[in-house]
């Protein structure tokens, strides 16, 4: 069994990192693999280069061995598709994928949708104020046990919301000049200030 967690990662934030955890429990996993959306063709281009992301990422998950980043997406031309992602990983059946509530609403519109539940399962995580939409076409609902026993088209619930947190609110904290320390791991907040990324002020000379 692989958990698999996507995103832009725009940045990487502890909201990303309780929702590992939790996958993670959940499926009694001994690794959440996160996969960087590099180039994601149904919503606004990201606010950092990928490779920008992808260090944020590699120095997000390097404290936490059960996690581990993944540049797969990185590595193709072209838009990233999570059915391709899904496909190219098809050898290490079952597919975990963790989603956000918010998010399993608008599966139907992904790039090729009526392929993913062939290719994967989905262990959909509680977002606060997200309510709990209806599975996607060919999911059908089951509980955290049959996600690892089953190789596709389940899908199980996961009654714990993850944190409060978004890379939108993220990026406009630090626009305004604020400072989203307790979002962010250490490793992160330290690399957007020497990055200067998202309008952060630089850090001090003896920071």
């Amino acid at each position: 069994m692989m958990a698999l967690l996507g995103g832009t990662f725009d940045p990487i934030h502890c909201g990303h990192l309780r929702a590992a955890e939790l996958g993670r429990a959940a499926l009694g996993s001994d690794l959440v693999t996160l996969v960087l959306a590099a180039r994601p063709w149904h919503r606004p281009a990201p606010a950092a280069a990928v490779e920008h992301r992808w260090e944020m990422l590699r120095r997000a998950t390097a404290p936490h061995p059960w996690l581990r980043p993944s540049r797969l997406e990185a590595a193709r031309t072209g838009p990233s598709y999570t059915v391709d992602t899904l496909a190219a990983l098809a050898a290490q059946r079952p597919l975990v994928w963790l989603i956000g509530a918010d998010a399993v609403a608008d599966v139907g519109n992904w790039h090729r949708a009526d392929e993913l539940p062939a290719l994967c399962n989905l262990l959909v995580l509680d977002r606060p104020g997200a309510g709990r939409p209806p599975p996607p076409a060919g999911f059908e609902e089951t509980d955290a046990a049959a996600l690892v026993g089953r190789g596709a088209g389940a899908l199980h619930y996961l009654d714990a919301p993850t944190l409060a947190a978004s890379g939108t609110a993220v990026r406009r904290a630090i626009a305004a000049g604020g400072s989203p320390q307790a979002l962010l791991p250490a490793e992160v907040w330290a690399y957007i200030r020497r990055h200067r990324l998202y309008g952060a002020p630089a850090p001090a000379p003896m920071e």
